[in-house]
């Protein structure tokens, strides 16, 4: 059928596209619901015309030629993936391929994706093997939906196997919908790598087996479906954007036209668009192009991380036609047409244990700690250059930290001097998830909105009550400020826990969430509680990009607070920079934490966030603003803001800090505002000079808030 390769071309064309960035194929991941279409048309054809012609099925051979189609260009694209892993990737990202290798070995990446993060996280660009989720949908389907062909056909006949397909169809659609309404936290991860949730995709291809039979031979009636099936899935394919939720109703365009292309198969004239040479050679090895382009896209971008598009595309492409390949004609080919014999031995087994070593391999990269050893012999991802060779330049005066140069009398969580850059050390696997954690630390005992009747963690009679409220990096400014006052018998510190997958719903006088996940329905109940708001006295209010326009609801909630409570004094903390990847994985690559805030490895810095909000309440709310650029970068450039403080990193990953640099911007807070913390209530730190604030102007006596325009 050449029109189904030539179909096979465009879906897997449009998937590498879209992986290697081409402007205006937000939707290219549709390629994977053709392939799914595809597959159910194809299998569900395969089963019910052999159980036709012969009345029974043989299950054994079924399974054998998936095996031998699916498997050896698997291992091989394993294999080769494994080599180039060791040689590139960071430790913590090395010992994360380990899992993932194990994983795909056995068909269950897709849940070990689905447990992880989401498909799109920027993350995904350091995951080789993640792209092997669609196969293990597969091959997960090929578990259960032969015995239901069969066991339907042989209950109900072909017109009950019809409507067996049809309702198993319904149901996985409605899974889609209930899931979707419930809107659980990680729902749309859900949706996108479990198998439930693609089984209608399936089964609109499996349709297909009883269409063409009763589709008139018309030619223009085919040219018509080809060209409207080949329109949708275009249409798709430049419509849809990544991060919608999906597949459930938007899955339905492209799916439908995979289906309208395979029953148009008696169309010439559109039809010669698929059916051409070129489009069906592609479509002949669109297998071993699609398991051999998505590593190539992740080790292009450890080898090229700065290079320009062009030539990553061009780079990416070619690799990706030529391993593709080669891997079909001296692998993917040789298996799938070639059976077991007495002579040959037992091929089905020897791929089985081939399969089952790769994932003892897995194992072992995965219990290696990151293979710390490598850097012995060479910087990984750096094209075998030494340490002292692939660290970046130096840092010059004007790139000097702005408050951890000369501070070499402090110590680190690790007893050593604290100094700007440090003698390089690589981070091993265990020692980023533990600095990971190490921020969770003071929070798991602390006081939160949910044991407020705790004595043992909440002291509600202390005169200053200090409420946390953010997203993630709510934790930053609770370590920041537990550093300043964990001690202090005046202050009580209350963590909200985070807004991050609530939903809120808002009135003129009231803030709830309907979430019960995460006790988001409890927690804003509490905040809504006038009896608890009349106890705070201090609200600091921390999130990332918290003066972008994403974050306008929760200004518009400050705003309500402050009026169901005018004497709360409130602190607005800042953003600092996001890198692209980890930070860690940064100084793992280039030997200096430097590399952080390189710029080409920056994926946001706005020291002017506060100047540029869109948000009326940033203008209008009284509040003392923190900026954390002003705090850790001379003059809010790039190139001076320090990276490194108290033995830790600004942040393991992209941007939340890290426990020893949390405990950092505390000092530089006390330091640059503790006129501010007194203005607002917060006792005096130790040590502080309250005549002036951190910025050299007077205070003003007469009145604790500050003015409508807060200062910095």
């Amino acid at each position: 059928m050449p029109h189904i390769d030539g179909l096979r071309c465009l879906a897997v064309m449009a998937v590498l596209l879209f992986h290697f960035g081409v402007p205006g194929l937000g939707g290219g991941y549709v390629g994977v619901d053709v392939f799914f279409v595809i597959s159910g048309y194809l299998i569900t054809k395969g089963i019910a015309d052999e159980l036709v012609r012969t009345g029974s099925f043989s299950f054994s051979h079924f399974y054998a030629r998936r095996i031998r189609r699916i498997i050896p260009a698997l291992i091989a694209t394993l294999a080769m993936t494994t080599i180039l892993a060791i040689a590139s990737l960071t430790p913590a990202d090395l010992v994360a391929y380990g899992k993932s290798l194990i994983a795909s070995s056995v068909s269950l990446s897709n849940l070990l994706f689905w447990s992880e993060s989401g498909y799109f996280d920027a993350a995904s660009q350091t995951k080789p093997l993640l792209h092997t989720w669609s196969l293990s949908v597969e091959e997960q389907f090929y578990l259960f939906w032969p015995a239901l062909i069969y066991l339907a056909y042989r209950l109900f006949s072909r017109r009950g196997l019809f409507w067996s397909i049809v309702a198993a169809g319904v149901l996985s659609f409605i899974a889609n919908h209930l899931v979707v309404t419930a809107h659980n936290i990680g729902y749309k991860s859900d949706l996108f790598f479990l198998p439930q949730f693609r089984v209608f995709e399936f089964a609109i291809g499996a349709i297909g087996c009883f269409v063409v039979k009763k589709l008139p031979s018309s030619r223009w009636l085919h040219e018509l479906l080809m060209a409207l099936g080949l329109a949708i899935i275009a249409y798709s394919i430049a419509w849809l954007r990544e991060g919608m939720v999906f597949p459930y109703v938007k899955a339905i365009a492209p799916c439908l036209g995979a289906l309208l292309v395979i029953v148009a198969h008696r169309s010439t004239s559109a039809g010669a668009l698929l059916t051409n040479k070129a489009a069906t050679w592609i479509g002949a090895i669109s297998y071993s192009l699609y398991l051999t382009h998505w590593p190539i896209v992740v080790f292009v971008d450890q080898y090229l991380p700065v290079a320009a598009w062009g030539i990553k595309f061009a780079v990416m492409a070619s690799l990706s036609l030529v391993t593709a390949t080669a891997l079909h004609y001296w692998v993917e080919a040789r298996f799938r047409y070639t059976r077991s014999s007495p002579g040959r031995g037992n091929l089905i087994g020897r791929i089985i244990a081939s399969a089952a070593a790769m994932s003892v391999l897995g194992a072992a990269v995965f219990a290696s700690n990151g293979m710390i050893w490598r850097y012995n012999y060479f910087m990984p991802g750096s094209f075998g250059r030494s340490m002292a060779e692939t660290a970046l330049v130096p840092p010059s005066k004007e790139s000097e930290p702005a408050a951890v140069a000369g501070e070499t009398s402090k110590t680190d969580l690790r007893g050593a001097p604290e100094q700007a850059n440090p003698v390089f050390r690589p981070l091993s696997a265990t020692e980023i998830e533990a600095g990971k954690s190490r921020r969770f630390a003071g929070i798991l005992t602390a006081c939160n909105v949910q044991v407020l009747q705790d004595a043992k963690r909440c002291f509600m009679d202390r005169p200053v009550q200090v409420l946390f409220f953010g997203n993630s990096h709510e934790p930053d400014a609770f370590n920041a400020f537990n550093h300043v006052y964990g001690k202090d018998p005046r202050v009580n510190l209350i963590n909200f826990g985070t807004v991050n997958d609530c939903k809120t719903v808002q009135t003129a006088d009231s803030i709830s969430s309907p979430t019960q996940n995460l006790a988001c329905d409890k927690r804003f109940a509490t905040l809504n509680d006038e009896r608890f708001l009349r106890h705070v006295n201090v609200l600091v209010y921390n999130v990332h990009d918290g003066f972008d326009e994403v974050a306008r609801y929760l200004w518009g909630i400050l705003e309500l607070l402050k009026r169901k409570n005018p004497s709360i004094r409130i602190i607005a903390i800042g953003s600092y920079m996001q890198t692209k990847m980890d930070c860690s994985s940064l100084y793992n690559k280039y030997g200096t934490y430097d590399a952080c805030k390189r710029k080409e490895f920056v994926q946001s810095f706005d020291p002017d966030e506060r100047a540029l909000s869109p948000i009326p309440q940033v203008k209008t709310l009284d509040y003392v603003y923190i900026s954390k650029d002003e705090l850790f970068c001379k003059g809010g450039k790039l190139a001076t803001c320090t990276m490194y403080a108290n033995g830790e990193p600004a942040f393991y990953d992209e941007d939340h800090l890290s426990m020893g640099f949390a405990r950092y911007m505390g000092d530089r807070i006390v330091e640059t505002h503790r006129a501010d913390l007194t203005a607002v209530g917060l006792p005096v730190p130790d040590g502080a000079d309250l005549k002036l604030s951190g910025t050299g102007s007077p205070v003003q006596t007469e009145s604790p808030s500050i003015q409508a325009g807060p200062k910095r």
